[in-house]
């Protein structure tokens, strides 16, 4: 029988720290040492389980890396996680929002630490992501295409890492470069020219996530559409990633490394 992978959470307090700790809880591949956060929070040495909704688990949360875990699975902020890479335990970071040197900064701490990079945790739309450069390369350049993404009233950046995720595997499908082809939303007047991607985010609600990738052509449309249900259906795709790293080589990977 394979032993379970010990994890620590970072960021345990927060709602998709909890869920990873809960989901981390219920599944016997995975054992649970620690959870990690903030300097002075109120849930520092609170049990782990009861935080999540799960029960007495006999762990609790911290603000320092238990030296038994082999991994550690991160959602917390762009700035907390760059901060957090000294930790230099293998990591899977499913934070959002990274700004261009932040995530330089994660790159050079994969040269010596294994790293899962991850905007989106579920399998569900790593696996869209190649459906999507697959459609826009056959489909061709006579089908316009516009990514539509919604989320909670609460989250922090716009558009989401993973309507840009999807919106470069499109441009990759037709080899153009995202950061020249991607308009932003429009306004006033802004006809639609040769080659652009469209994308916009909704915020409202309690919307956990939704992303459509929509090509329009002159007599058909083809849409696909992942809507996540639940946040259990990132935290079980973190642990995934988590058992990956826990034994993979230094390195930067992706969630389609961890399913290849």
């Amino acid at each position: 029988m394979t032993a379970a992978t010990r994890v620590a959470v970072v960021g345990a307090a927060g709602r998709m720290g909890r869920e990873v700790c809960r989901a981390a809880l219920e599944d016997d591949a995975f054992d649970l040492v620690g959870g990690i956060v903030e300097p002075a929070s109120p849930e520092i040495g609170a049990d782990l389980g009861e935080l999540c909704g799960w029960g007495r688990a006999g762990v609790t949360a911290g603000e320092r890396v238990p030296g038994a875990a082999e991994a550690l699975i991160e959602f917390t902020t762009p700035e907390a996680t760059v901060g957090h890479l000294s930790y230099g335990k293998p990591v899977v970071i499913g934070t959002t929002g990274l700004e261009e040197e932040q995530r330089a900064e994660v790159e050079r701490a994969a040269q010596s630490t294994p790293i899962v990079l991850a905007p989106n945790m579920s399998v569900g739309v790593n696996l869209l992501r190649e459906v999507v450069r697959e459609l826009s390369q056959k489909l061709g350049d006579a089908y316009d295409i516009e990514v539509v993404e919604a989320h909670h009233r609460n989250k922090v950046d716009a558009p989401s890492g993973t309507a840009l995720l999807l919106a470069r595997a499109a441009a990759e499908g037709r080899q153009r470069d995202l950061d020249e082809a991607a308009v932003y939303g429009r306004e006033g007047r802004a006809p639609r020219e040769e080659g652009e991607i469209g994308i916009h985010a909704l915020r409202g609600g309690a919307v956990v996530g939704e992303h459509r990738v929509i090509f329009y052509g002159s007599g058909e449309e083809v849409e696909v559409i992942h809507r996540a249900l639940s946040r259990s259906t990132f935290a079980a795709g973190a642990l995934r990633a988590a058992r990956f790293v826990a034994g993979a080589e230094p390195g930067l990977y992706s969630l389609q490394d961890v399913l290849a």
